[in-house]
């Protein structure tokens, strides 16, 4: 198996993530992009969650880019679970527009910094002490 995955990997031209060797995101940094992570609502499936994270913010403030989900979820100890996202493009107008639409949808925001997991309301914990879950 390990060889058709060398195989494969040669004729694409770059490497596929293996499960075990997952980087989580926003523990390393990336040209244009930012990482945050979001709430869940308890309430609805991560898609919905995902697509009313900026839908009603007008007017928006991001120009260009795009925001993605990342594929990652953590929860600090005593919760809520967040769920991570990505933009690039017009990084500071995105940063904007997620911040809007969390605080509209009454979400928190959090971001990975020095190996620790910030949440929007204060709270911090060492990223060791949250759990992982790759989708």
């Amino acid at each position: 198996m390990a060889g058709e995955i060398d195989r494969l990997e040669r004729i694409l031209g770059g490497k596929f993530e293996r499960r075990n060797a997952r980087v989580i995101p926003g523990t390393q940094a990336v040209d244009g992009v930012e990482f945050s992570y979001f709430s869940d609502d308890g309430k609805n499936k991560f898609a919905k969650q995902f697509n009313n994270l900026t839908r009603n913010v007008e007017p928006r403030a991001a120009t260009r880019g795009g925001l993605n989900e990342s594929g990652c979820k953590i929860t600090p100890p005593g919760g809520p679970l967040f769920h991570a996202i990505e933009y690039h493009g017009d990084v500071e107008g995105w940063r904007q527009d997620v911040k809007i639409g969390a605080k509209g949808l009454g979400l928190l925001l959090a971001r990975i910094e020095n190996g620790n997991f910030i949440i929007s309301d204060g709270r911090c914990f060492p990223l060791s002490e949250c759990l992982v879950d790759f989708n």
